[in-house]
């Protein structure tokens, strides 16, 4: 229905696409896209009335805020919405409080593991029309795939099931097979950190090494669901920790400067005593150890001790996973933290330049601000006006 209560034509990609790509005077009603999506949920047990409850929900925030509707798939929507200085943070805080009673009501399990950032996306067409017209543009491909193409989405996907303890057992045992040098060929990745000075080029800092997860889903887990897991998935990164630290000799033989992401937990393993013995006092001093600040918070006695371990080494700590919402709430300075990582994402220009201050203090302090995820020369930008100098990212791996 519309927002006069008269039926609304179903709207695609397709339709959307070529609105964007005529964005004129004509469209000025709305000033953003806001993308919706369950693509983060493990759906594929979701039954007809889950589906029917999601496109209601849809259907009453359009009506509401006199927004037009359009489909991208299954488990994606996107939103054209008038935002403005005095509905913003209702018309999120509307949009978020219905999606996330949703979930409640039908993935309770995965409540606590939803990333927010990936359920609502704003785009604000003023400053980012290319960035929307790029991601209409993926869908668009998809439905212009052709018979062969609607054939295959007429098919049923490939029921995933669960994790479960044996699938940890399973990357053991793949790692057992093919020992660690192949282990670390396959399966473990590296993303640069780089310094970029305004008007200056990128200059590498350090690489950060990790397992990834595209890899396992392509070898080890083809017919798991990773998403909604819950505790099973957090002991799988402790496994994969103590995998990654067996690896790393092979990941990087010349020791060069790195980061590896850890859990608290994984420093009181044996195979981080391992990673002690055979660690000289150089090696550790090019090394980073980077914690999720969430994981912190949930085991923060343990932290300390680890903390203590680690800077007795002369090695040094990062505060990983920090996002732009929670800067300033914890105290970095009693963490003991050489860098904090701050995600970039959608809508954190302006939650980062309101936060400038806690940011200047931040670095003021010795701890210096690494900006990950960047996926746009606007994080470069932002980064810059707020003294932050440290870049990760997609963006940063292509310049």
């Amino acid at each position: 229905m519309s927002s006069e209560g008269q039926p609304q034509r179903p709207q695609n990609a397709s339709d959307l696409l070529n609105l964007l790509r005529n964005w004129g005077k004509q469209s000025q009603e709305h000033n953003t896209l806001l993308l919706i999506s369950l693509g983060v949920l493990a759906t594929d047990d979701a039954d007809e009335t889950f589906w029917k409850d999601f496109d209601k929900t849809i259907q009453t925030f359009r009506r509401r805020h006199h927004a037009t509707e359009y489909t991208l798939s299954q488990t994606d929507r996107a939103c054209l919405v008038k935002i403005t200085e005095y509905n913003q943070v209702t018309l999120f805080t509307d949009a978020k409080v219905e999606l996330l009673r949703l979930i409640q009501q039908y993935f309770p399990d995965q409540f606590g593991l939803i990333d927010q950032s990936r359920l609502l996306r704003p785009i604000d067409l003023r400053f980012k029309l290319p960035n929307a017209i790029r991601f209409v543009e993926r869908y668009e491909e998809v439905e212009k795939s052709g018979a062969d193409g609607a054939a295959k989405s007429a098919q049923p996907r490939r029921k995933l099931r669960r994790l479960g303890e044996q699938d940890i057992d399973r990357v053991v045992e793949v790692n057992q097979q093919i020992g660690t040098a192949s282990f670390a060929k396959v399966f473990v990745r590296q993303q640069k950190m780089v310094e970029i000075l305004p008007g200056g080029p990128p200059q590498d800092v350090m690489h950060e090494y990790f397992v990834g997860m595209d890899a396992l889903k392509s070898h080890v887990f083809l017919d798991v669901e990773l998403r909604g897991s819950g505790n099973i998935f957090n002991q799988l990164t402790i496994t994969l920790d103590r995998l990654l630290l067996d690896a790393f000799g092979d990941a990087n033989p010349t020791r060069a400067a790195c980061s590896i992401n850890l859990n608290v937990e994984s420093v009181f393993t044996r195979a981080f005593q391992k990673f002690l013995e055979e660690a000289d006092e150089q090696c550790f001093e090019n090394l980073v150890f980077e914690f999720r600040q969430a994981n912190v918070l949930q085991q923060y006695d343990e932290y300390e001790v680890a903390a203590n371990l680690i800077s007795s080494r002369k090695g040094r700590i990062a505060i990983d996973a920090v996002f732009p919402e929670t800067v300033g709430i914890v105290n970095m300075h009693r963490l003991s933290a050489n860098y904090a990582k701050i995600f970039w994402r959608q809508g954190a220009e302006t939650v980062l330049q309101n936060l400038s201050k806690e940011i200047e203090a931040l670095q003021d302090g010795g701890t210096q601000v690494i900006l990950a995820r960047v996926d746009d020369d606007l994080g470069i930008q932002v980064g810059h006006d707020l003294g932050i100098t440290l870049f990760q990212g997609f963006h940063i791996d292509k310049m």
